[in-house]
């Protein structure tokens, strides 16, 4: 149960949002996946082997946008920053059919974390909600690669209703994904792939909002140049093409025991498109990836820009020898 002041929190709460809608502002409450943390090649697990990740996620904006896609007058601009460290695994079991693997950012920071429909956000970096997924599901044919996971979100980071230096979003958020990448060519040099990710959330700690539920896609499509290198069987790997993304609310965000929509029907999408590179390096077992993707058709949310750099090296192969 709520004490009296939580109720009227949330009782103010409902109110400025109904202000802000009576006035245009209908950006609505965000989740935790980020559109634009995979791209090329996002629908193929990977061979087995245990890779640590250094994932710098940087969205700047300054643009928010009502429910006709027109902008809500000036805002300030606003850069949103993430980084952590992430292990990733692929073993050599198999379950239905398809390698297990998983991953988990255990150590996250976030600056100026964009959660609801205002720009006015902390902006020192603080600690916010791990990811883990424990269970990843990667299958290999010669004309296209599949993976399908679970993970979760959880409520690590600060948060606190009204707080003006949150670091999380004060939820779980449960992840599922599905992909595909498909060859296009018998030389495996052009590629076209894409990834969904469905994700739904709990009630926010000791409130009774509840984010609704999200659809992500995104991917890429993309060719890949292999150039030998001296004193090992595998190449140097560059990758170039186009990535892109697209978001959507599919459900409503509401607050109450009986669900009362904050937004009314109102639900937010933004698309993007960019470009990336990546270059994997054969002997340090390293691997470099940028990526660029301008946003557009942004709906009852924000519009802006996302860049991502992913720095990989390869720990341990788990490659079964013959």
């Amino acid at each position: 149960m709520l004490s009296s002041r939580r109720y009227y929190l949330v009782a103010l709460f409902m109110s400025v949002f109904t202000l802000l809608a009576c006035r245009g502002a209908e950006a609505q409450l965000k989740g935790h996946y980020v559109p634009g943390f995979t791209g090329l090649q996002n629908g193929s697990q990977g061979s087995p082997a245990v890779t640590l990740v250094l994932p710098l996620f940087f969205y700047t904006t300054d643009t928010l946008k009502d429910s006709s896609g027109d902008v809500l007058g000036a805002h300030p601009r606003i850069n949103s920053s993430f980084l952590g460290p992430a292990l990733f695994w692929v073993t050599n079991v198999k379950l239905f059919g398809g390698n297990l693997g998983g991953q988990v950012l255990p150590l996250a920071f976030m600056k100026a974390r964009i959660e609801g429909p205002s720009l006015d956000v902390p902006g020192s970096f603080k600690f916010t909600d791990v990811f883990v997924s424990p269970l990843q599901l990667g299958w290999e044919t010669p004309r296209a690669d599949y993976v399908a996971s679970w993970g979760f979100f959880a409520p690590t980071g600060k948060w606190e209703f009204g707080g003006d230096d949150n670091g999380g979003l004060g939820m779980w958020s449960h992840d599922f994904q599905a992909g595909t990448t498909v060859r296009l060519d018998n030389k495996r040099a052009w590629t076209a792939s894409l990834l969904g990710t469905y994700e739904i959330h709990s009630k926010k700690s000791d409130t009774d909002i509840k984010v609704g539920d999200i659809l992500t896609f995104e991917g890429g499509l993309g060719k890949s140049f292999y150039k030998k290198v001296d004193g090992t069987p595998i190449p140097r790997i560059t990758t170039v093409g186009l990535a892109y993304y697209g978001q959507y609310k599919l459900s409503a965000d509401s607050i109450g025991p009986g669900g009362t929509r904050l937004f009314g029907d109102r639900k937010d999408r933004v698309f993007g498109i960019g470009g990336e590179a990546s270059v994997f390096l054969p002997k340090p077992r390293l691997l470099i990836d940028v990526r660029i993707i301008p946003e557009f058709g942004a709906v009852n949310r924000t519009e802006g820009l996302t860049f991502m750099v992913t720095l990989g090296f390869q720990a341990k192969s788990l490659v079964k020898t013959p």
